[in-house]
């Protein structure tokens, strides 16, 4: 097998091509977290990863939201290193613009290669690529580093993803950069005399096997993102969404680009349900999020299994508060 592909500063890796035949036969499974800012995905992330941690089976927790909480949750500092939180439980706040700039580093020189062939263009123009071109590349570089995760001996690799936005984009993206990747090396296979030439007068290296395997490899590793996201049995999407009017529209082109992209969806999490009590104003928000709890429940009933979570009385922080709050998602 082939070595993988790493920073020389960071230590972040890249999947090997392959590494495909690894990682599909392997028997980890992925479960990711998803749904607008401020629905409390996290705590039902971290709470289910602690859940199934207790179960027995070794989980890997990995934030990629560009405002991580885990920390603050755990009461301890997380970063890009894998840290112990306890028995069979580790976690990991990956910073998703550094696999980005090792991105530009790793496969930067072939893809100006390839532009400065046929138009002028600066090595710097190449380094806005990924951003201006490709939003959504972030998310891209975290589902790299959770394939590679996918042969690191886990279990379950549970995800809270970035929010909605970012993850419709992470939907797509496999799409889109095979479709760059193929259009590239089909304007290479074109022009291959020309760089030819001018790789004799100008000594740059616009060789076949440098650029045609680097694009190959970029398609390629996309193909394996996405024959990971819609394996249905090793992934699963969990919507968590809040009993409001934006909350269920949003949900709604969340699950139908889901099913575009044949991701499995068997749970969702209603969360922040005002309990029943005595106070008129608490009554009142609990009357307005009923309608959209019945809302959800007309809408998903027959396809999903919908838990109703409590809005908790203090914040999902440390373990003893996300237990209790586990104990409630998942059952002891």
């Amino acid at each position: 097998m082939k070595k993988l592909h790493q920073s020389k500063e960071n230590n972040i890796v890249f999947p090997d091509l392959s590494m495909l035949d690894e990682i599909q036969s392997g028997s980890t499974k992925l479960m990711l977290f998803g749904g607008k800012g401020g629905v409390g995905k996290t705590s039902c992330a971290a709470a289910t990863a602690l859940s199934l941690s207790m179960k027995g089976n070794k989980i890997l927790l990995v934030s990629s939201d560009p405002a991580p909480s885990l920390s603050d949750i755990f009461q301890q500092d997380l970063s890009q290193e894998v840290t112990k939180i306890s028995e069979d439980l580790y976690a990991i706040e990956i910073n998703p613009q550094q696999f980005i700039d090792d991105f530009r580093e790793y496969y930067g020189t072939a893809v100006f290669n390839l532009l400065s062939s046929v138009i002028p263009v600066k090595k710097e123009d190449v380094d806005v690529i990924p951003d201006e071109i490709m939003p959504g590349l972030d998310e891209l570089m975290a589902m790299e580093y959770l394939m590679v995760s996918m042969t690191k001996g886990y279990d379950i690799i549970v995800w809270d993803t970035a929010p909605t936005g970012h993850t419709l984009r992470l939907l797509h993206l496999p799409v889109t950069l095979e479709h760059y990747a193929t259009g590239g090396m089909k304007l290479h296979d074109r022009i291959a005399g020309t760089l030819t030439t001018i790789q004799t007068w100008f000594d740059k290296d616009t060789s076949h096997d440098t650029i045609q395997e680097t694009l190959s490899e970029i398609r390629q590793s996309a193909e394996v993102i996405q024959s990971i996201l819609s394996d249905n049995s090793r992934t699963e999407f969990v919507p968590v969404v809040i009993p409001e009017s934006l909350a269920l529209h949003q949900t709604s082109r969340l699950i139908d680009a889901l099913d575009e992209y044949g991701i499995s969806i068997r749970r969702m999490i209603i969360n922040g349900i005002v309990p029943e009590n005595d106070c008129p104003f608490c009554m009142s928000r609990r009357r307005m999020q009923q309608q959209y709890i019945d809302r959800f429940h007309e809408t998903y009933d027959h396809r999903l299994t919908i838990s109703e979570m409590p809005l908790f009385p203090e914040e999902i922080c440390g373990k003893t508060v996300l237990l209790q709050y586990a104990q409630l998602l998942c059952g002891k």
